[in-house]
C-alpha cells in the first residue's frame, strides 16, 4: 500500500466517524454531503487512473469543502477541519506530484 492510499484509509476511517455523528444528529443534508464525498474514495485505493484522484481532490473534496463552509454548518466544519483537513494537508502533495506531467523538472 503506496503512502496515499494509507491516506485515503485514514480518511474513510475518520469519514466513518464523522458519517456516524452527521446520522445521529438527524441532519440529512450534512449526512448527504458527507456520502457525496466519501463514496469513491474505496475505488481510489491501488487506483492507477490519475484522473479519478484529480476529480476526487478537484471536485468531490472540493464541493465538501464549499457545503461545510456555508454559514450555520458550523459542526460539519468543525470535523472538516478536525478530522479531514490535516489528512487532506498530507494529501496535497502526494497529489500534487502524481498531477505533475512526467518529464517535468522539478525545483
Amino acid at each position: 500500500m503506496n503512502e496515499l492510499d494509507v491516506l485515503y484509509a485514514r480518511l474513510l476511517q475518520l469519514g466513518f466517524i464523522v458519517l456516524k455523528e452527521a446520522a445521529q444528529t438527524g441532519d440529512r443534508e450534512w449526512l448527504g454531503a458527507e456520502l457525496e464525498m466519501l463514496h469513491n474514495v474505496p475505488s481510489l485505493l491501488g487506483e492507477e487512473n490519475i484522473e479519478r484522484h484529480r476529480y476526487f481532490w478537484f471536485s468531490e473534496r472540493q464541493t465538501y469543502i464549499d457545503w461545510a463552509s456555508v454559514p450555520g454548518r458550523d459542526r460539519a466544519k468543525s470535523r472538516m477541519l478536525t478530522y479531514y483537513a490535516p489528512i487532506w494537508q498530507d494529501m496535497e502533495p502526494l497529489i500534487v506530484e502524481m498531477l505533475q506531467p512526467h518529464g517535468t523538472a522539478k525545483g
